[in-house]
């Protein structure tokens, strides 16, 4: 009987491990919308490394929010993530990696309370009533990570264009990428069946 388990551990390892498999399961959380121009670009934050500094996932997001700013998309941002490490709080750190790639600091919101997904929405809707904005804003995160967001967002409320991470780390293979994938992925589908069940998300 041990045996078997075994097995068939290692065979669910391998097929998650695989690409092809790591691709298909990263397609379906990638949900994406023809971009039109919105007054605000909404950042989730990715967490931070064990020193404080942004990790790829809050990179990767800040950078391709910057992109999208810069096209025009966006007037402003609003930095969400309360993650903290080292006494560096995540968004205070997506808002240095802002202002070191030319975005004044006028148009930057920090939201740093927020520890989940969930409460990214719950603190974001809050911020979007205090400034009177009831328009869609542009959501930007992982692709891996954006189904959950979305439907976050929604469930709070909140009119959002999904803007899907281009050329993430999640469409990156190779031995170490090809784990950390599988951890990223495996993490997404447990947490949108755990937000489900908490009524955190109406939609799977």
């Amino acid at each position: 009987m041990i045996r078997k388990v075994f097995v068939v551990i290692i065979a669910v390892f391998v097929i998650l491990y695989l690409p092809f498999t790591q691709y298909r399961l990263t397609k379906f959380l990638d949900t994406e919308e023809k971009l039109s121009p919105a007054k605000v670009i909404v950042v989730l934050g990715g967490g931070l490394r064990s020193d404080g500094s942004a990790g790829i996932s809050t990179r990767e997001r800040v950078n391709y929010g910057i992109i999208l700013f810069k096209q025009g998309l966006g007037k402003c941002f609003i930095f969400t993530g309360g993650d903290k490490a080292s006494g560096h709080v995540e968004a205070e750190e997506m808002y240095k990696l802002a202002l070191k790639r030319g975005i004044p600091p006028k148009a930057i919101i920090r939201e740093a309370q927020s520890s989940s997904t969930y409460e990214n929405a719950v603190y974001t809707k809050k911020i979007l009533l205090n400034y009177g904005i009831d328009d869609r804003v542009i959501l930007v995160t992982s692709p891996y990570h954006m189904r959950r967001a979305l439907y976050c967002f929604k469930k709070e409320g909140v009119k959002v264009l999904p803007a899907p991470v281009k050329n993430s780390e999640i469409y990156t293979y190779g031995f170490y990428q090809n784990l950390r994938n599988m951890r990223l992925l495996l993490h997404e589908y447990l947490a949108l069946v755990y937000y489900r069940l908490r009524g955190y998300i109406q939609d799977i």
